[in-house]
């Protein structure tokens, strides 16, 4: 729940901070790092999803839409999101709580991995040879 709570704080940082929309080409990447998450909510199905990285006793194992190539696709929209909100707006207090926001993600991906190994075993395993992280190729 700390993980959650850190990540949301990072969100309403960036909102009331009043600078959370890019300018022009960084907008356009805001517009992709969106689109990317919300495909993989709507792929995931909102009786999966859930905020916390703890995996409901009621999911279901998805590997299409953006989940063929990614494992993690609402956090790279994320990511997208906020990187090019802080290239856009730049200033030090932006890139630090970016970081912060990174970094609970990774871990908040971390415990996730774990937690749907232990429900969907081989399945999984299996599924995460074949994909990346959150970012093809790279990670």
């Amino acid at each position: 729940m700390l993980l959650v709570i850190i990540q949301f704080s990072c969100f309403a940082y960036f909102l009331f901070s009043g600078k959370f929309m890019g300018k022009y080409f960084w907008l356009l990447v805001q517009i992709i790092g969106f689109i990317i998450s919300l495909w993989g909510v709507l792929a995931m199905k909102l009786g999966n999803f859930n905020i916390q990285p703890e995996v409901k006793p009621t999911a279901h194992f998805i590997s299409k839409g953006p989940y063929k190539h990614i494992r993690n696709p609402m956090y790279t929209g994320l990511i997208i999101f906020f990187g090019a909100a802080v290239l856009s707006n730049y200033s030090a207090i932006h890139l630090a709580v970016f970081t912060i926001l990174i970094i609970v993600l990774l871990e908040k991906i971390k415990l996730e991995e774990k937690f749907l190994t232990i429900k969907f075993g081989g399945i999984y395993l299996e599924y995460k040879e074949k994909t990346y992280r959150l970012i093809p190729i790279l990670y």
